[in-house]
């Protein structure tokens, strides 16, 4: 006889209690305080035309401008042509912090159309064969609070399911639990997919 949906959420409510309280995370950035602040068309030329330590330290300085009240608007597509193309560890983990951060939405509250290309991006992410950035990309996606930009991405940590690595698995059941609490209508079968996932889960790390 299948669970109903009312039993599952019972027996899960543990569960998700448990990962509720995995779920904190925070990211230091060494920032030297004394450097003269930059203007935008420096950042905008280290982004274009710099190395990857130069963007690295562009990026840097960006979200800590961005932290102290500066909105940036103009440095959203640089960042997105010349910093999100890459396999630098550092440089994906800044990026996750600016796009936690930087404003996501336009003046009439509709999402901002470069945020489609930053979606794509972190789908590609999600599928990524490198297991720390699909389980770091996971995590960031605890912390978006636009249910336009998780919709999209919903099939690809579903999939991070069924992954080889306990990492990648861990951190999919942390998006869904937090997914299912804030946009339930988005993976409303959300218990259902945890009960299953535990029962075939080997891992017992995973069940606790």
């Amino acid at each position: 006889v299948g669970t109903s949906r009312g039993s599952a959420k019972k027996v899960l409510r543990p569960f998700f209690a448990m990962a509720a309280a995995e779920q904190a995370c925070y990211t230091l950035l060494n920032i030297n305080d004394d450097a003269e602040t930059p203007n935008e068309m420096q950042l905008r030329q280290d982004l274009q035309k710099g190395d990857t330590s130069t963007r690295v330290t562009a990026v840097k300085k960006i979200i800590q401008m961005i932290l102290n009240g500066e909105k940036m608007p103009g440095l959203l597509m640089p960042i997105i042509q010349y910093a999100m193309p890459t396999n630098d560890h550092l440089m994906k983990k800044l990026l996750l912090v600016f796009f936690e951060i930087v404003p996501k939405m336009q003046a009439d509250g509709k999402l901002l159309h470069e945020m489609i290309l930053v979606c794509d991006a972190y789908r590609r992410d999600l599928q990524h064969p490198n297991e720390y950035i699909r389980g770091s990309t996971l995590r960031f996606l605890c912390k978006l609070k636009e249910p336009e930009l998780l919709e999209p991405l919903m099939p690809a940590i579903r999939q991070c399911l069924e992954h080889r690595h306990a990492y990648v698995r861990r951190n999919a059941v942390l998006a869904i639990y937090t997914i299912y609490k804030n946009f339930d209508y988005l993976i409303s079968d959300a218990p259902e997919l945890m009960q299953d996932f535990l029962e075939k889960e080997q891992d017992r790390s995973e069940e606790r």
